[in-house]
């Protein structure tokens, strides 16, 4: 890489290592003990489930019951919002009673622009990313009315702890710092969510069905992608989280504890069980396309090369600056709708 790209990256990741560097006011101290918190995080660490040999991430068989609670019109067609118990089964028994205190993240949302009730057009499953929940970032985000505008439908899946699913508007409970266990629940939960998304969206009919992820999106669809052989079409990636270990590094502001080097390995080994990076691909690396950000810090581009080169991802390319300023605007969405066209969802 040249010294003029070495620079702009370095300026591409400023925002990046600023927005890193300020603490999330909405996480609250915990307020366990120490033996108690080690102990929560012990029952996470992939050894034990190997020794168990049983899968930690359960998957639902059948779609799950939904309603339809809002429709709202959208260009010459229609937005409805779904909504569906979750189904997961918290696996810690220790961890079941936080997880279950939050009751509005026990029900799941999707939203669907449809141009009407047929099921015959292609339909693109979007996953939003961190901090980034609701209809209307997604609108600008993923470039909706467009791709409507194309004749594709879209479908929006929300993620654990965003949006309705958040116990306020400006809160989010999907990474918690100062409980990584219940962190591995949610991030379990929100794989578990998808699928049941993919699986409404077959019962209602369709049949063509791609996925994009974007950050946060990107690493649930990567984690997706380490459960599921079959399902959507193509999975496409723009800036992707594969490790979220520094965002989850225990700091002693959040606990009653000092932490030392003990904590700060435990916390890793109870993530490596639900990161992409320390994770084998099941499904098809060969319908994975990612376009990476060459001087990201939020969701580090290091990792992310580390994790194509594991998973042997060939559709890769890099755009010079960090995750949100950055240079070639052109570059995502050309490998995005070059993709498209290359599916047939589009012409």
């Amino acid at each position: 890489m040249s010294v003029k790209a070495d620079f702009l990256n370095a300026v591409g990741g400023i925002p990046d290592r600023l927005l890193l560097s300020v603490p999330d006011v909405t996480i609250h101290k915990s307020s366990l003990d120490r033996e108690t918190y080690l102990r929560r995080l012990a029952f996470y660490d992939p050894d034990r489930w190997d020794q168990e040999k049983t899968p930690f991430f359960q998957l639902p068989d059948e779609a799950p019951e939904s309603e339809v609670v809002e429709t709202r019109p959208f260009g010459s067609g229609r937005c409805d919002l779904f909504s569906y118990p979750s189904g997961y089964v918290v696996r810690n028994p220790e961890v079941e009673g936080d997880f279950n205190r939050h009751p509005e993240n026990l029900t799941g949302y999707l939203n669907l622009w449809r141009h009407d009730d047929s099921t015959d057009r292609p339909l693109v499953l979007a996953i939003h990313g961190f901090m980034m929940g609701g209809p209307k970032r997604a609108l600008r985000l993923f470039r909706i009315k467009r791709l409507f505008d194309m004749g594709v439908d879209v479908a929006l899946h929300t993620l654990p702890g965003h949006w309705r699913r958040s116990d306020g508007p400006k809160k989010q409970r999907l990474l918690d710092p100062a409980d990584v266990p219940l962190t591995v629940e949610r991030l379990a939960q929100n794989i578990h969510d998808l699928h049941s998304a993919q699986l409404l969206l077959k019962g209602i009919g369709y049949e063509r069905m791609g996925i994009i992820g974007a950050s946060m999106g990107g690493f649930s669809a990567a984690l997706y992608a380490a459960q599921v052989e079959s399902g959507p079409d193509f999975i496409f990636m723009a800036v992707p989280s594969v490790l979220v270990d520094h965002y989850l590094l225990p700091k002693g502001r959040r606990f009653r504890f000092p932490v030392d080097s003990e904590l700060v390995r435990a916390t890793e080994r109870a993530q490596e069980i639900c990161s992409p990076l320390y994770l084998e691909p099941r499904y098809d690396v060969e319908r994975i396309r990612v376009v990476a950000h060459a001087g990201d810090r939020v969701c580090d581009v290091r990792d992310t090369r580390r994790w194509k080169d594991n998973w042997g991802v060939t559709d890769y390319t890099e755009v010079i600056g960090g995750h949100f300023l950055y240079l070639d605007k052109h570059a995502r969405g050309e490998a995005w709708y070059g993709l498209l066209k290359e599916r047939g969802y589009i012409e």
